[in-house]
């Protein structure tokens, strides 16, 4: 699948579109979801131009897959969510499982969902 430049993502990047941005690297991109389905749902998205997972890790540089995922995790120690627990999740196409949607953004992209961790907990 061709990379389309008309997607939202693409759009946040260069500044066409807005979004609530949590944190950005070099080669990284981070913003809440607009549509959350957790307390946290964060997007992790690399700047360069990768349909999926498969084509991200086959066509990025080494330094741009080292940025991309340690930014990744440097957002989910500062959402607070490393201790109780998270799920990372990318889709990669149209499949899916269980009524959940599959990739709807033709940018590869990382969804962090958890919960910070509670003075309880």
């Amino acid at each position: 699948m061709q990379y389309d430049k008309n997607n939202v993502f693409y759009k946040i990047i260069n500044r066409e579109l807005n979004a609530n941005i949590i944190l950005e690297g070099e080669h990284f991109l981070a913003f809440h979801d607009i549509a959350p389905k957790a307390p946290v749902h964060v997007l992790v998205i690399p700047k360069g131009c990768y349909v999926d997972y498969y084509d991200f890790v086959l066509n990025a540089s080494d330094t741009e897959i080292l940025d991309f995922c340690r930014g990744t995790a440097e957002i989910i120690k500062m959402m607070k969510i490393e201790k109780p627990g998270f799920k990372l999740v990318a889709n990669a196409g149209k499949f899916s499982m269980n009524d959940e949607k599959g990739q709807e953004v033709m940018h590869f992209h990382f969804h962090i969902l958890g919960k910070p961790l509670d003075d309880n907990d």
